[in-house]
């Protein structure tokens, strides 16, 4: 006698066609996943480009700042190292209607002579109008400004600005 057959259960399985779906849906979301991480990447490396340019621009208009002499007017280009990439930048430095007070403007890029700058910093410089005047400045000083050899704090030694009825 032949035995009876096993009842035959419902499997459901997936037709090539449901996988090739499935797989063309999960590589259509790693693709937009793999774009928005090159789009970050890309704009991370343009901030940290950023941030290097403007140190550098900062570390310029320093550098005017403590020089003993006045820059000269006019646009200037150089070039400095940071984060061992080759930096280029423009200085162009101009009067203002102050007396004793300069503009200069410095902009930075990856490229000399680029017209387009990744960061452009402003930056004021100033002497003192009996210190060391700019180079505009051939009159005397304004009536009532008197000489002070300490600067604001006073005399040299001194803990501040003499008070009242404290004289020098």
């Amino acid at each position: 006698m032949i035995p009876p057959r096993p009842a035959r259960q419902n499997v459901r399985a997936f037709t090539l066609l449901e996988v090739l779906i499935a797989l063309a849906i999960v590589g259509i979301g790693l693709l937009a996943l793999l774009g928005t991480s090159i789009e970050n990447t890309r704009v991370a490396s343009g901030l940290r480009d950023r941030t290097f340019a403007s140190y550098v621009a900062a570390n310029e208009i320093e550098t005017l700042r403590l020089a003993p002499s006045w820059p000269s007017l006019g646009k200037t280009e150089g070039h400095a190292r940071m984060a061992g990439i080759r930096w280029y930048w423009t200085l162009d430095v101009t009067h203002t209607a102050a007396p004793g007070l300069l503009k200069a403007i410095v902009a930075v890029g990856l490229k000399p002579h680029a017209s387009r700058a990744l960061v452009s910093l402003t930056g004021f410089l100033g002497r003192s109008l009996l210190d060391r005047p700019s180079p505009s400045i051939s009159a005397p000083p304004p009536p009532g400004v008197l000489p002070n050899p300490g600067g604001p704090l006073g005399p040299p030694g001194s803990l501040g600005p003499p008070g009242p009825g404290m004289g020098p």
